[in-house]
């Protein structure tokens, strides 16, 4: 996919009905890694800056601040583009050539003599 590792992931585990908190993000896997803290806090700033995050602020019982991110309209824009770049891109499995096959030659199709 040509997108910047985490950004697509973030976005759609944000999209629900239930804000996610930092922690939620640095749970999420790719190619069988977690997200870095260090990731998870440059994402986050570069999609509140974009805002295709929003922060939820609220207050836990204790009355500790807690913030939490939705994914705002913009966002799931970023998610259904980014859905059709994937379908555009695929190639269907009965058009796909074998590695290192190649398509009989055209040598000398449509030349004269």
């Amino acid at each position: 996919m040509i997108i910047i590792r985490g950004i697509l992931e973030m976005l759609q585990l944000a999209d629900g009905n239930v804000p996610k908190s930092f922690n939620d993000f640095t749970r999420i896997t790719i190619k069988g890694r977690h997200l870095s803290s260090a990731t998870v806090s440059k994402r986050l700033s570069e999609l509140l800056a974009a805002k295709a995050l929003e922060e939820v602020i609220t207050k836990s019982k204790s009355g500790r601040r807690v913030i939490t991110y939705r994914t705002t309209e913009k966002g799931r824009k970023v998610i259904e583009h980014a859905k059709e770049l994937h379908k555009a891109l695929s190639v269907p499995v009965n058009d796909r050539q074998e590695v290192g096959k190649r398509e009989p030659s055209q040598k000398g199709v449509g030349k004269k003599g």
